[in-house]
């Protein structure tokens, strides 16, 4: 062989072996690419499942709480109507006593009057009079024409 196909020969060979280094090269770096794409893509979905578990945990305990709270709401209303209910039966007891006991007085304002009357009947009529004219005058200053 001469020196030039030798060379020839020699280039092709050092051509190849540098084309199998860049091809094992290029496979080997794309095994490694490949393996940490593939761990990153497993960290990121453990990652996402652990954010997902959380949220579900968090939104189950904002349901109970949600719970709690309108469970409380509805105590509290049926407390307030309950004593609602109270306070009217007591206004209503009251009122009943009141009134009773306006009839009463009324009951011995007009006893009193009647025994009164039978004593000293012009006095009873005087004071009635008096009585009539001076509630008159507090009415007309009240309730009078102002010009």
């Amino acid at each position: 062989m001469t020196d030039m196909n030798r060379n020839a020969s020699d280039a092709t060979q050092a051509a190849r072996e540098a084309a199998d280094f860049a091809s094992t090269a290029v496979k080997d770096t794309t095994d490694d690419l490949s393996d940490v794409v593939k761990e990153a893509a497993s960290e990121t979905a453990e990652t996402l499942s652990d954010a997902a578990a959380q949220a579900r945990e968090k939104t189950a305990e904002a349901k109970v709480k949600a719970a709690e709270a309108k469970e409380k709401a509805a105590e509290a209303v049926e407390e307030a109507r309950a004593a609602a209910a109270d306070a009217i039966d007591a206004m209503s007891v009251q009122a009943k006593e009141a009134v009773a006991n306006a009839w009463e007085a009324a009951d011995e304002g007009v006893t009193y009057v009647k025994a009164k009357y039978r004593e000293n009947p012009a006095l009873v009529i005087a004071v009635g009079a008096a009585a009539l004219v001076g509630v008159s005058a507090i009415l007309k200053a009240m309730f009078g024409r102002r010009g």
